[in-house]
């Protein structure tokens, strides 16, 4: 671009010289002529240098997009390199591990050849150390009975010195007797001084019970600068009986002076949101465990409108731990019903619930599983897992929340299929696995114009597709998974049952009733016949004594009035 440039400034100024040039040449009269033939001929040449500067700059040009292209491929071809070296690094690293289990193995099984030869050599050692034992015993046996004979003599004067010995006993036990006597003193006195130790006693221990009363007689609020559990659930007790946040302390501490306890600590407006907060995100990190232990769950919801805006209310059933019980191991299983809370949406529509409820999900999944119990628990809480789980829901019979739920059974339909693609995935191999995304991505491409319309495409646009790829892919390979499953694990997967509301069914038959009975009176209206008349009540009573006193007067009374 440079030399162009130049070479252009050259030839300006070139033009620029022929044209002062024949500015001079013009100054004399008799070469007027010549020089308009040259300024004809410096003017084509300007006009062609100029044609030829266009050119250049338009060959510039391809030139520089063929430059990003190339780049662009580059980029494509350093990806697909970093992708295989990976997976070329995965391989050997399995490759690795089998060497060396197989290394393991046969250094065991060399051990284990070892060990036997030792084993044999034991056993023949063994064998040859108990014939010698019996030998051994044989003669042993004949010195026993020799020591036998030995014995029976020395008992015999065994004998003689222990009944010596007895008589000596006989001797002794009648000096006991006497000690015995001088013991029971001794325990007479041992019991005086243990009936001085209990009144003892019985004092320190309502000197200490008057110490445990004066420490009861004052409440900390606060322990090593926490506000206590204790604490945390009276102030939690107290704005759910309706108690405003800046009157807690106030209340707190005139009931513990009532009873007679002295407060310690104070809690400010700030403390008890912070509190309230606390025990909102544990609630949804409680529901989030107990429907990640509960096999499956019915969702019910319902929404109403107040000042153009809808607040939409929903629950969950399901079975949970009796947390009653203090064991945590094989606690019994109990029905319950927890709710979601009640949030308002920027619309009515079944679209916007359905998305209500996903982000509700999401929501509780995300919190469970950044928090500590999620961590020790060792496994995510998936939004798939929860849909799968879901077999029912209870609504009302208008066609809005009908279709909420038509789409949250398709919405469970698929999670199955991502569920038990994700299952069969994890059965594949590496090399199954990479063979039907490749097909994934060919049919990708092949969707979005062929190959050199999905270079056109921005990064972002790729990185979207490719999402949507995968996750076809996955549904297929779940859809391929449901095919192979049998009859009854296809309408487990598959059940949902929608149930309405039935306060619609008996309004519907009282109104019913209404009607029946109108209409009876229409056709059996008569003198001896007394229609229902309307009972005055506080509201109406003024408007009957209009009537009695417009027919007092001898008016006709008015409609309202009727």
């Amino acid at each position: 671009m440079v030399s162009k440039k130049q070479h252009l400034a050259a030839a300006q100024a070139k033009g620029h010289q022929i044209i002062a040039e024949k500015h001079a040449v013009l100054a004399s009269e008799t070469a007027n002529e010549d020089l308009w033939n040259e300024l004809q001929t410096a003017n084509s040449r300007i006009q062609e240098l100029e044609l030829e500067l266009a050119q250049k700059i338009a060959e510039c040009t391809n030139l520089q997009s063929e430059l990003e292209k190339a780049n662009e491929k580059l980029a494509k071809y350093q990806a697909d390199s970093n992708f295989w070296k990976s997976k070329h690094e995965g391989t050997y690293h399995e490759l690795r591990l089998q060497r060396q289990t197989a290394k393991w193995k046969q250094e065991k099984a060399h051990k284990l050849e070892k060990q036997m030869e030792i084993l044999k050599k034991a056993e023949t050692e063994a064998s040859s150390q108990f014939l010698k034992g019996a030998k051994q015993s044989e003669k042993a046996l004949a010195t026993l009975r020799e020591v036998n004979e030995d014995l029976h003599s020395e008992l015999s004067e065994c004998m003689e010195k222990w009944t010596a010995q007895l008589e000596r006993a006989h001797f002794k036990l009648n000096a006991s007797a006497s000690d015995l006597m001088a013991l029971h003193q001794e325990a007479q006195q041992l019991r005086k001084a243990v009936v001085c130790s209990k009144e003892t006693k019985n004092r320190a221990i309502a000197s200490v019970k008057e110490k445990i009363l004066q420490q009861r007689s004052v409440h900390h609020l606060m322990s090593k600068g926490v506000f206590t559990e204790e604490t945390r659930n009276v102030i939690r007790l107290l704005v759910k009986a309706g108690c405003s946040r800046n009157y807690i302390n106030e209340v707190i501490s005139t009931i513990l002076q009532s009873a007679g306890i002295t407060t310690v600590g104070t809690i400010s407006h700030t403390s008890v949101s912070c509190i309230l907060r606390e025990g909102y995100f544990a609630a949804e990190i409680q529901l989030g465990y107990e429907m990640k232990n509960t096999e499956d769950m019915t969702f019910s919801a319902d929404g109403t409108s107040h000042c153009s805006i809808n607040y939409n209310s929903r629950h969950v059933h399901l079975q949970v731990e009796d947390y009653a019980f203090k064991s945590s191991d094989n606690n019994p299983k109990q029905q319950a019903t927890c709710t979601f809370g009640i949030q308002s949406s920027l619309d009515g529509s079944s679209e916007m619930a359905v998305a209500d409820w996903e982000n509700t999900l999401k929501r509780i999944t995300q919190l469970y599983n950044e928090s500590p119990l999620g961590k020790r628990s060792g496994s995510l809480l998936k939004f798939v897992d929860l849909l799968v789980k879901l077999m029912g829901m209870n609504t009302d019979h208008c066609a809005k929340e009908k279709k909420d739920a038509r789409i949250l059974e398709e919405l469970k339909a698929w999670a199955v299929d991502q569920h038990l693609g994700e299952e069969k995935m994890m059965e594949m191999s590496l090399e199954e696995i990479a063979e039907h995304l490749r097909k994934a991505e060919e049919n990708m491409i092949r969707k979005a114009g062929r190959l050199h319309k999905w270079e056109i495409l921005s990064d972002i646009k790729k990185a979207e597709k490719r999402a949507v790829m995968l996750e076809e892919a996955v549904a297929d390979l779940g859809k391929e998974a449901f095919d192979n499953l049998s009859d009854e694990e296809k309408r487990v997967f598959r059940l949902f049952i929608w149930a309405g509301c039935g306060c619609h069914k008996d309004l519907n038959t009282v109104r019913g009733g209404y009607l029946a009975m109108l209409r009876w009176w229409n056709e059996n209206e008569s003198e001896e016949i007394v229609r229902p008349v309307l009972l005055a009540n506080h509201d109406n009573d003024p408007v009957v004594q209009e009537r009695a006193a417009v027919l007092d007067l001898g008016n006709v009374p008015t409609p309202a009035q009727e």
